[in-house]
C-alpha cells in the first residue's frame, strides 16, 4: 500500500469481543492477533496453505506454537515446518498428518501473541486495535468504530453512530487525523462523511 494518504493496517484480523473496560474508559490492547487464515491442504502430509492478513511472512517463520481459532472452537498447535509459498505460506502442525485432517483447518484463523505479529511501521495499525475506538469529531464523540473493512483502494472505518446508524469512513489522511490506540480514540476531520 505505499500511497501516502493511505493508511495501513497489519493483522489483527476481525474486532474482539466486548472486553472490560479499565478507569480510563479505554478497552485493553488484544493480547492475541490473528496473522492468517487456513486456506486448503498441500500435498500428502498435513501441510496447509495459509493466506497471511499483512501480506508478510517472515513472521510466520521461527513460529513454535500457534492458536487456531474456527468453529466456535480452539486448538493449539505445534509448528513442524513453515516456508513461504508461491503467495502463500506452508504450514505442517504436530498431530496434523494427512490431507483429510488439513482439510479439518480450513478457514480457521491462526492468532499469535502480539509480539509474534508482522511488526508495524509509523502510520500502521492492527486492525483488533482500531476496533472499538471511538470517533470524535470536534471535540465530542461521533460514534464507535466496529469493524475495519477493504474498500479496494483503501481501507474503511465501519462506524456505528450514538443513534445506532451505521457510516464507512475511508482510513485516510483526508478524512482521518490522528490516531491513538492508547486512549482508543480516532480523529474524524470530515464530519459530512456521517450525513
Amino acid at each position: 500500500m505505499g500511497h501516502e494518504e493511505n493508511r495501513e493496517r497489519r493483522d489483527g484480523g476481525e474486532c474482539p469481543g466486548k472486553a472490560a473496560r479499565e478507569d480510563s474508559g479505554a478497552r485493553p490492547l488484544a493480547c492475541e492477533l490473528c496473522i492468517g487464515i487456513v486456506r486448503k491442504p498441500h500435498g500428502v502430509r498435513g501441510y496447509v496453505k495459509v493466506q497471511s492478513l499483512s501480506g508478510e511472512w517472515r513472521h510466520f517463520v521461527g513460529l513454535k506454537t500457534v492458536a487456531l481459532y474456527g468453529g466456535g472452537g480452539k486448538k493449539v498447535f505445534q509448528v513442524e515446518d513453515c516456508a513461504p509459498g508461491a503467495g502463500n505460506i506452508l504450514m505442517k502442525f504436530r498431530g496434523v498428518d494427512s490431507p483429510e485432517a488439513a482439510a479439518l483447518c480450513r478457514g480457521w484463523e491462526i492468532r499469535v501473541p502480539r509480539g509474534q505479529a508482522s511488526p508495524l511501521a509509523e502510520g500502521q495499525y492492527y486492525i483488533a486495535d482500531l476496533c472499538g475506538c471511538a470517533l470524535v469529531c470536534g471535540g465530542r464523540t461521533v460514534g464507535t468504530v466496529r469493524s475495519v473493512l477493504d474498500g479496494g483502494i483503501h481501507q474503511l472505518l465501519e462506524l456505528v453512530s450514538a443513534e445506532g446508524r451505521t457510516f464507512f469512513i475511508p482510513f485516510v489522511d483526508a478524512h482521518v487525523g490522528e490516531v491513538d490506540v492508547a486512549r482508543r480514540s480516532i480523529e474524524l476531520k470530515s464530519e459530512w462523511l456521517l450525513e
